[in-house]
């Protein structure tokens, strides 16, 4: 199938590149279904806005946990295990309310939405790019003595995960920061006019809005 947004000529695709965007679309329609009922009442900025802060604290949790790691082989795991399982958490969150547009397929999203995550995307390439340096260079300067101790490899090691980490929960945060309330038209599920009860939302002429 054709996909107008795709930058990519689909005679350029090969055929198992296209039998994988179709499956990621589907699975993509497939989530949405299977959570659009879910957590209605929190799709609106403010609570995308303080997920994104929660989740940001946990990212936090898990650079201090890989500092830790350079002195201690046990405490450290503490703040990165709780960052970590926090992060995931607030990620699945930020998927169910925000409709997964930060890692949805080109063709299930509109020009605005596109823009919005392929410019997340960028700026988290860019911050995995630049932040990749700093474990780098504490290798390169690491390697500049004939004995060292195993504890600052290790802890190095566990810098590079905690900031791949990050990046990879930078496009998500962005997009669900960026995001403006969601449309009541958009979340209007037949017979599941309850649904709009929750916090943030009122009736007005039988319909509502954030």
């Amino acid at each position: 199938m054709h996909d107008p947004n795709s930058a990519i000529p689909d005679d350029a695709k090969p055929a198992l590149w296209l039998r994988y965007d179709e499956w990621r679309g589907e699975r993509h329609r497939r989530f949405n279904e299977r959570n659009a009922r879910k957590l209605v009442g929190w799709r609106r900025r403010t609570v995308y806005r303080r997920l994104v802060v929660v989740q940001a604290i946990c990212a936090l949790l898990v650079l201090i946990g890989a500092l830790v790691a350079f002195w201690s082989r046990e405490w450290f795991i503490i703040p990165l295990a709780t960052g970590i399982i926090g992060a995931l958490v607030c990620q699945r969150l930020l998927r169910i309310v925000t409709g997964s547009v930060g890692d949805a397929p080109v063709s299930a999203l509109d020009e605005i939405q596109l823009a919005q995550r392929n410019s997340a995307r960028s700026i988290a390439y860019f911050a995995l790019f630049t932040l990749m340096f700093i474990p780098y260079a504490i290798l390169v300067t690491l390697g500049g003595y004939d004995q060292v101790r195993g504890q600052y490899v290790y802890g190095t090691g566990m810098l590079l995960i905690a900031l791949v980490l990050g990046a990879v929960f930078i496009p998500s945060m962005l997009t669900a920061w960026w995001m403006a309330d969601a449309d009541p038209e958009d979340l209007d599920l037949p017979g599941d006019t309850d649904l709009y009860s929750g916090p943030g939302f009122h009736t007005n002429q039988g319909r509502t809005s954030p």
